[in-house]
C-alpha cells in the first residue's frame, strides 16, 4: 500500500465517524433563537417609537414657531384687524349710502369730498404701485389702515350731510 492509499483510508474512516455521530443541536438553541428574535423586534419597535416621538416634537415645535413668526405684511394674532377687508367693507357701505341718497354711478374716488377724496386717490395710487412692484412688507398695512380711516370719515360725513374741507 502506498502513502496516498493510506491517507485516503484514514480520510474515509474519519468521514465515517463524523457521519456516524448524530449532530443534534443544543437543547437551548431554539430558546436562544426566539430570545434573539424577540430582542430584535423590541429594538425595532423602540426605534420606531423614538423616531415618532422626535418627529412629533419637531412638528409641534415647527407649528409653535410658525405661529409666532408670520410673514411680514400679514396680520398676527386673532385680535388684529384685517385693514384691507375693513376698507373694502367700508367702501361698499359708502357706495350703498350714495345709492340711497341719489348719487348712483359715482365711486369713492369721484365723490367730491375735498381733501379726503384727494388723499384717498393718493393712497389708492400708492397701494397699486406697491402691489405692482411686489412690495408685500409692512408698507401695505399702514396704507390699508389709512384708507379704512378715510372711508370711515367719508361715511360719517355722508351720513351727517357735511362737506369736508381742509383748514
Amino acid at each position: 500500500m502506498n502513502v496516498t492509499d493510506s491517507a485516503n483510508l484514514q480520510t474515509s474512516a474519519l468521514l465515517r465517524t463524523i457521519t456516524d455521530i448524530e449532530s443534534e443541536p443544543p437543547v437551548d438553541l431554539w430558546s436562544r433563537i426566539e430570545a434573539a428574535h424577540g430582542t430584535r423586534v423590541r429594538r425595532r419597535r423602540l426605534r420606531r417609537f423614538v423616531a415618532g416621538g422626535v418627529f412629533s416634537a419637531a412638528l409641534v415645535g415647527a407649528v409653535a414657531l410658525g405661529g409666532l413668526r408670520l410673514p411680514s405684511g400679514m396680520p398676527s394674532g386673532g385680535a388684529s384687524i384685517d385693514w384691507q377687508a375693513r376698507a373694502q367693507a367700508l367702501e361698499l357701505q359708502l357706495q350703498a349710502l350714495e345709492r340711497d341718497h341719489g348719487a348712483v354711478g359715482r365711486t369713492v374716488a369721484r365723490y367730491d369730498a375735498g381733501p379726503a377724496a384727494t388723499e384717498l386717490a393718493d393712497i389708492d395710487r400708492r397701494l397699486q404701485a406697491a402691489y405692482e412692484h411686489g412690495k408685500y412688507t409692512n408698507e401695505l398695512v399702514p396704507l390699508w389702515k389709512r384708507r379704512s380711516e378715510l372711508l370711515d370719515t367719508l361715511i360719517a360725513a355722508r351720513k351727517e350731510g357735511l362737506t369736508l374741507t381742509s383748514i
